[in-house]
């Protein structure tokens, strides 16, 4: 079952908000999780919220849904800012299932456009790209 998160839940997500945040920066650095609390809850006052997929009232996986501005077009945007399934869940397609989840429900909010941010060598990527998202910019790094 895929529904909001409520207090505990949400209060159960920051808990685990670095081991969400450095699985998905894959190496390219290291939150710490005051860092990784701190950006969450930002993000949380700015309106966002979870969908948590439960089994039997325990958390197994969560989606992390909001809006944000594109700052060229300044138009409002549907956004996806975590995905994140405990190791006991993986491999049963709950990702899939949160992000059409999260998709459906900023649509219903009147998103035309729904995007997220993902490293390139996050294997997560490809969960994206079957579900028809798509490249939309790339950041570069020189050293």
């Amino acid at each position: 079952m895929i529904e909001q998160a409520n207090r505990e839940e949400t209060a159960y997500i920051l808990s685990n908000a670095a081991l969400s945040a450095n699985e998905g920066l894959q190496g390219t650095g290291v939150l710490t999780q005051e860092k990784a609390e701190h950006m969450l809850t930002a993000i949380v006052e700015k309106g966002a919220y979870h969908l948590v997929y439960k089994d039997r009232d325990k958390v197994g996986g969560w989606i992390m849904i909001g809006h944000n501005t594109d700052y060229f077009t300044e138009k409002e945007i549907g956004f996806i800012y975590d995905v994140y399934v405990l190791q006991d869940y993986r491999g049963r397609g709950l990702s899939k299932k949160l992000v059409e989840a999260g998709i459906s429900e900023l649509k219903e909010k009147g998103y035309e456009e729904v995007r997220l941010n993902v490293f390139d060598a996050n294997f997560a990527k490809g969960i994206y790209e079957k579900m028809c998202f798509e490249p939309l910019q790339t950041i570069m790094v020189y050293k």
